[in-house]
């Protein structure tokens, strides 16, 4: 290779590095709350659209979600330890349903100067291999936020480490259909914690 070509790759890989890295990791604060209270205004959208868990009665009264403020230090990185035996199992829904999930990997994070390990699921539905699912309760549960439980989508990179981004915590559908079947959190995953961080209870509507 030419050193001028050679020189020319170099600067190209070292952009790409850049950008890479501000992408994933040197996102600021402003950037952060702007992209989160984005994510949020597209859902409100989604939610009166055609594939909505609402009904035509729903939509019809519907005046948006509710949210905790955003706290970045609710976004955490988590520690993983892939699980060797990648069977899958049922997890009970609210309706008494079985629903297919593959325990995938254990998780370890501090938060609120407190250490916890959790269980982090792949659907055995999703066409995505880098997508799993983090099903959680915890003391805001029944309270300001479903007492079902939340999710979390957390994207696995081949690493061993992943952002758990509870901002980005949100209400399964059968909160606002109970025509649908949500899993529950597992046992492992019953935080004794108040998450008050991504979205609220649907009924609890803003006061003036």
């Amino acid at each position: 290779m030419k050193r001028s070509n050679l020189f020319i790759f170099v600067i190209i890989a070292l952009v790409a590095i850049t950008l890479f890295n501000f992408l994933t990791v040197g996102e600021s604060t402003e950037d952060y709350k702007e992209r989160i209270l984005t994510e949020r205004k597209d859902k409100n959208g989604f939610m009166l659209s055609s594939t909505s868990p609402f009904t035509d009665e729903g939509k019809a009264d519907f005046k948006g979600l509710h949210y905790f403020d955003i706290d970045k230090s609710y976004q955490v990185t988590a520690r993983i330890d892939l699980l060797e035996n990648k069977q899958p199992i049922f997890i009970p829904s609210n309706t008494g349903e079985q629903l297919k999930y593959i325990p995938f990997a254990k998780a370890f994070f501090e938060l609120k100067d407190k250490s916890f390990e959790v269980l982090l699921y792949q659907n055995w539905e999703e066409k995505n291999p880098n997508k799993l699912s983090f099903m959680f309760a915890d003391e805001t549960s029944a309270r300001s936020t479903y007492g079902g439980g939340r999710y979390i989508d957390v994207m696995y990179r081949n690493t061993n480490s992943v952002i758990i981004d509870f901002n980005e915590a949100y209400n399964p559908y059968c909160h606002y259909n109970p025509e649908f079947s949500c899993p529950l959190p597992p046992a492992e995953n019953m935080l004794d914690i108040a998450i008050e961080a991504g979205e609220k209870l649907f009924e609890v509507m803003d006061e003036k």
